[in-house]
């Protein structure tokens, strides 16, 4: 569902006359069966098995691009995904293709999107899965770009929030009471902890939270920065 909104958002945000025709060419691929679930991947070693099936759909997908003589544009509308030892086996697999192919990295975008209206030395609130908070994915881009990252203190119900087989957004696609009371609870918490913006650090998340703001506080959209830089880098 992340995918589906990640391709809503691209509609959405494309500047059109009110043609179909003005839209840009969009390809969404979904083979969840053979991609890896990425927290379980970096646990157990196997990051390279995301990172490589991907790489084959993405090499597959510019067969496409060439017969219709236009660059690749590519992004991954998953946080962990961008976790440094599956993104660099990702792109390092799609080296070869890199004069037909521009890879926009999720992460980067976020940092760079926050630093435009966050004074540097503030806290940033990242709520995600446990594989995206265990690699320390946001926490080390936070840190160089100069803020302070914070996580609230139930990330184990956060993870069920996403996961659990029953309520979680990856079982419904939507919102509970369930994994919304939990999600709300985290975002309170770190309003508490004086944060002066949230990332909802997984794609999943914004299903369910999809206020701009938590009590003046901005709430970050990864899925919708990566489709704005999307649309910029097609468009160039």
């Amino acid at each position: 569902m992340a995918g589906v909104d990640l391709h809503r958002l691209i509609i959405q945000n494309t500047k059109t006359d009110g043609r179909d025709q003005d839209h840009l060419r969009v390809l969404h691929i979904s083979f969840s069966d053979i991609i890896e679930d990425r927290s379980e991947s970096l646990a157990n070693g196997t990051f390279y098995l995301p990172a490589r099936n991907m790489a084959h759909i993405v090499e597959q997908a510019l067969l496409y691009c060439d017969a219709f003589k236009c660059k690749g544009v590519v992004g991954i509308p998953c946080n962990t995904f961008h976790a440094k030892p599956i993104f660099d086996e990702f792109s390092h697999q799609l080296e070869p293709f890199k004069e037909s192919l521009d890879i926009v990295h999720m992460i980067d975008e976020t940092i760079g999107t926050i630093s435009k209206s966050v004074p540097k030395g503030n806290r940033i609130g990242v709520i995600s899965t446990s594989g995206t908070k265990n690699s320390r994915l946001y926490d080390k881009a936070l840190e160089i770009a100069g803020y302070i990252p914070l996580y609230a203190d139930n990330q184990e119900l956060i993870h069920q929030a996403i996961y659990h087989e029953t309520w979680g957004i990856k079982a419904t696609s939507t919102k509970t009471a369930e994994n919304q009371a939990i999600l709300y609870s985290a975002i309170e918490k770190l309003y508490q902890e004086h944060v002066q913006a949230i990332i909802l650090a997984c794609t999943e998340i914004p299903l369910v939270v999809q206020e701009q703001s938590f009590k003046g506080i901005p709430l970050i959209n990864p899925v919708d920065i990566l489709s704005k830089a999307l649309i910029e880098k097609a468009t160039i």
